[in-house]
């Protein structure tokens, strides 16, 4: 029975899902937001949540420097000694959440995948625009076209 079990297998292995986890959190962390399956975007926001977490935990103990070496610590642990994305989760990520108790990412679902039809989504953090509105491109266009018909080229020209 998978009582009090909340995180999906992915069809993986251990090893491996660790290893996804750690690569998407650290581009999360890196670039603020990643485009990646639905499912993928779930699991890696459970993981970033608790990094960011971790990282106020270590501001908050900034008076004691021996809490944030530790959180420091537990934070290179997790993301895999990857030195620039633990500087950038503590001096520039964990900050901007200071005063928030959680709730520190967002998930826009996309269009679906062309090659498989799974379902895609952006994960981003809700302190940034919305990464992409689906479908309003199209909208937006024929707003436009709507607004100032002498504007757009038409066929019969």
């Amino acid at each position: 029975m998978r009582h009090r079990r909340h995180s999906s297998r992915l069809n993986r292995t251990t090893e491996h899902r660790t290893a996804l986890m750690r690569n998407l959190g650290a581009a999360l962390i890196e670039k603020e937001v990643i485009y990646t399956t639905v499912v993928k975007a779930k699991q890696v926001r459970q993981y970033a949540e608790r990094l960011v977490t971790l990282a106020k935990k270590g501001l908050k103990a900034n008076d004691n420097k021996g809490a944030t070496l530790a959180a420091r610590r537990l934070a290179f642990a997790r993301l895999g000694n990857k030195k620039e994305i633990v500087k950038r989760l503590f001096d520039e990520i964990a900050p901007r959440f200071a005063e928030r108790n959680g709730g520190y990412t967002r998930i826009v679902k996309a269009n679906r995948r062309l090659g498989d039809g799974a379902e895609m989504a952006y994960i981003e953090f809700v302190d940034r625009e919305a990464a992409v509105v689906v479908n309003e491109p199209k909208a937006a266009e024929k707003a436009a076209k709507a607004a100032d018909p002498e504007a757009a080229p038409t066929a019969a020209e």
